[in-house]
């Protein structure tokens, strides 16, 4: 009888260790789902979004109707990254002059980028941060504030 209830006693310790580890399985399933790194393609519906969520944004700043030039989208959890050049529709070239711009593009102390930082709640991408213009990296200032690994941004 002794040996079935010490049978019993390393089974129920056994149930318990199994099911007190599913929280951290959950927990470290999470943590490794957060590294990976999405570039959603062309078309996607999870760029789109992204996109469509950025763009009101940029077009109240730089005035009139735009399109974006990707050349960096990354997406990592409920973040997403922005690395994109507006152009107008079809195409052409912003005119940054004919922008409240203007003197930072003639003083040659701006790019033709927009950077911009998202975040999804529920189902929606929300603009935490854009820099239009930016000469340095801000998103290094970003993963401070936000404590956002630097994979969200870069390779390297």
């Amino acid at each position: 009888m002794q040996h079935w209830h010490s049978r019993l006693d390393c089974s129920r310790r056994h149930t318990l260790a199994v099911l007190l580890s599913f929280p951290a399985v959950a927990l470290a399933w999470r943590a490794a789902q957060a590294q990976n790194v999405i570039k959603p393609a062309r078309g996607s519906p999870q760029r789109i979004a992204i996109l469509n969520a950025l763009r009101p944004e940029i077009q109240a700043e730089i005035g009139g109707e735009i399109e974006f030039v990707v050349s960096e989208l990354r997406v990592l959890g409920d973040w997403a990254y922005v690395s994109a050049s507006p152009q107008r529709l079809g195409g052409k070239p912003i005119d940054w002059r004919a922008t409240k711009f203007r003197k930072d593009w003639e003083d040659d102390v701006m790019s033709d980028l927009v950077l911009a930082l998202l975040r999804r709640d529920g189902g929606n991408w929300t603009v935490v941060e854009r820099e239009i213009g930016p000469t340095d990296v801000s998103w290094v200032e970003w993963i401070k504030t936000y404590k956002l690994p630097k994979l969200l941004f870069s390779d390297e």
